[in-house]
């Protein structure tokens, strides 16, 4: 395990060119071009809609609607389908770099001499879980953006609406 640790800090530099490398979808060596392609899609598709959204609020709703339902969508699309789609091409791709150094290769306990194997592709299961977990955070990020939208949204009626009577069908 000690060994491990030391391996993990070396192979840090390692796993930063990999990870710079990755944002080149060209191959060319030019790393920031993924850099730039996630700017440009979290500002004119996602940040800047949703602020035109929040200026337009109460003066011309149906441009806050398409706003701000452009922007959300757009946000959304990144956090459920982008971010575990890249984290799964990520680290299938860089699975030589990052296996045995960063995510250990396997887990076991050594017994005298004999090891005893609890997970024989611990970087599967390490990859894999973290996959769940980005896909658990995204539902509760999802689940928390919406409830605290609902409850800053006024409830009160549009202007000539009149409130139903209670009581049922009649």
């Amino acid at each position: 395990m000690s060994e491990w640790f030391g391996e993990f800090f070396s192979g840090l530099a390692a796993a930063g060119r990999a990870l710079y490398e990755f944002g080149d979808p060209t191959g060319g060596g030019q790393g920031w071009i993924g850099g730039a392609i996630m700017l440009l899609w979290l500002g004119p598709l996602g940040v800047l809609p949703l602020y035109v959204a929040k200026l337009t609020y109460g003066k011309h709703e149906w441009v806050s609607a398409t706003m701000g339902i452009m922007g959300a969508s757009s946000l959304l699309w990144w956090l459920h389908g982008v971010i575990p789609h890249v984290w799964i091409q990520f680290t299938e791709s860089s699975r030589d770099v990052l296996s045995g150094t960063l995510i250990p290769a396997s887990a076991g306990i050594d017994v005298n001499d004999t090891r005893i194997e609890i997970v024989e592709d611990l970087y599967m299961v390490a990859t894999e879980g973290t996959l769940q977990a980005l896909m658990i955070g995204g539902i509760v990020v999802t689940i928390w953006a919406g409830l605290r939208m609902q409850r800053s949204l006024p409830k009160t009626l549009a202007s000539g609406e009149v409130k139903p009577e209670a009581g049922g069908y009649k």
